[in-house]
């Protein structure tokens, strides 16, 4: 039975630490607007919508510093037309963020109490464990992602959306143009990569904890 509950805290775990790795990688994408003025070129958005990299980088800039967990900045973009719809469903998605951050906050006290409680018992393996467990969850996500992109992006937006706003129409709402998919995609990658290192982080605090002790 001990073992049961162990082996059930350990995926309890492994999932906590790559929402941890997940928000992180978000917030990256979110701070690091280089990452997006990067993409103007190599996905020829100035070209592809007519609009100036000034434009591009001006509305882009309004809306993530829009979208920062818990910034009191008003919705608003600057040179380019945005519906109700739109507007909404950009709250919508600062909601979310605010909720994850929340959250990000609550599973890190979490998993604090947790590895204090196997540091006091001088066991690290767990910290193996999640970082196989991560590494496979990792595995799988990229799999689904591979397999239909197109598809993974409507399903998650089904999943946390109760309406289709997300849907944007260029005309009524034309900072989809400078917004296109292989974007996303590209961030999903970076997410990707973030429970990856993350992952291998684990591994290696294992190691070095398991060093450490058996000097003691």
């Amino acid at each position: 039975m001990k073992k049961f509950l162990n082996y059930i805290l350990t995926i309890f775990m492994s999932i906590l630490f790559i929402y941890m790795f997940i928000f992180i990688a978000i917030l990256f994408l979110l701070l690091n607007k280089n990452f997006y003025y990067l993409h103007i070129n190599y996905l020829d958005i100035q070209k592809n919508t007519n609009y100036s990299i000034a434009d591009i980088k001006l509305n882009y800039n309004a809306m993530i510093d829009f979208l920062i967990p818990f910034s009191n900045k008003p919705f608003d973009l600057p040179t380019l037309t945005y519906s109700t719809q739109g507007k909404i469903h950009f709250e919508e998605v600062k909601k979310i963020f605010n909720n994850m951050s929340i959250t990000f906050i609550i599973i890190t006290i979490t998993l604090t109490i947790i590895v204090y409680y196997y540091h006091k018992k001088k066991d690290s393996t767990f910290l193996k464990k999640c970082s196989i467990n991560c590494i496979l969850i990792t595995i799988f996500m990229c799999f689904i992602g591979y397999i239909n992109f197109d598809k993974s992006f409507i399903i998650f937006h089904n999943i946390f959306f109760d309406n289709n706003y997300w849907i944007f129409d260029p005309i009524k709402d034309p900072i989809i143009n400078i917004l296109p998919q292989d974007f996303f995609r590209n961030c999903s990658i970076v997410i990707f990569i973030f429970m990856i290192i993350g992952s291998i982080f684990l591994y290696i605090i294992y190691k070095l904890i398991k060093i450490k002790f058996s000097k003691v």
